[in-house]
């Protein structure tokens, strides 16, 4: 991703090609949104190079007169549960990613809130011309959590048993119910055909829109896209949510 050394406005590393394709692209589609002065919401990361591409962003929006405001750090999906904790949907028309190594967190905030993301292309795609974007809309996983929160996946969520001898686990996968060993990772991914992919060793391969998972008792780690998220307990709901990430590229 792209950093910045030296202050905006000063011939930074950043103002260049790509940068300049960027911004062309958040003007252009700041311009398009609904609201009359719209605001769009710089989602960066800790690092430096996030915090000082999002500053140069900001900077080069507010020339355009446009507002902006920041984002960081991005919340992880297992952490906006129930009614007095989360994050709640920003009041922002448009999120701008300011790049950073963990692009899913800014898609799962996309994802959650409903909210387009302009976000860098993906790493082997060549651009368009300079005033143009691409945008394409993608199935995320929605996980329904026992307290009543929400949260999403953009490639695949595991649960794992924090229990030394946690027994069977009873599944139910679309319409069908099924017991699994509770000591084997259930892993779900997004398939191509925008279902769920789950596999175990009782059962294989299954396409789904639906699962459940259903214990009496025993405390399990809800992995989302490759990170820790947190501790749930049965009985938890996932499905697929087709066209609910809505991207945009420049």
């Amino acid at each position: 991703m792209l950093s910045s050394t030296s202050p905006p406005g000063t011939g930074s590393a950043t103002d260049g090609p790509e940068t300049e394709r960027f911004l062309a692209a958040a003007v252009r589609l700041a311009g398009t949104l609904p609201a009359v002065r719209p605001t769009l919401a710089i989602v960066r990361s800790w690092d430096r190079g996030g915090r000082e591409r999002a500053l140069l962003l900001r900077t080069r929006l507010a020339e355009h007169g446009i507002r902006s405001t920041e984002l960081s750090p991005i919340p992880e999906a297992g952490e906006r549960g129930g009614p007095d904790r989360g994050v709640r949907r920003p009041a922002v028309d448009l999120l701008v990613h300011a790049g950073g190594p963990h692009p899913e967190q800014a898609m799962r905030a996309a994802a959650l809130w409903q909210l387009p993301l302009l976000i860098d292309r993906p790493e082997g795609r060549s651009g368009g011309e300079l005033n143009a974007f691409g945008a394409h809309r993608s199935p995320v996983i929605g996980i329904h959590l026992p307290d009543g929160g929400f949260g999403v996946a953009v490639r695949e969520t595991i649960l794992v048993s924090l229990q030394p001898h946690p027994g069977n686990a009873r599944l139910i996968l679309g319409n069908e119910k099924i017991t699994a060993p509770g000591d084997l990772p259930l892993r779900i991914t997004l398939a191509e055909e925008g279902l769920l992919e789950a596999r175990g060793d009782s059962f294989g391969r299954r396409l789904i829109r639906r699962l459940r998972f259903e214990r009496a008792w025993g405390a399990y780690r809800l992995d989302v896209d490759g990170a820790p998220a947190r501790e749930v307990r049965a009985p938890l709901r996932i499905e697929a949510l087709p066209g609910r990430l809505h991207l945009l590229h420049p």
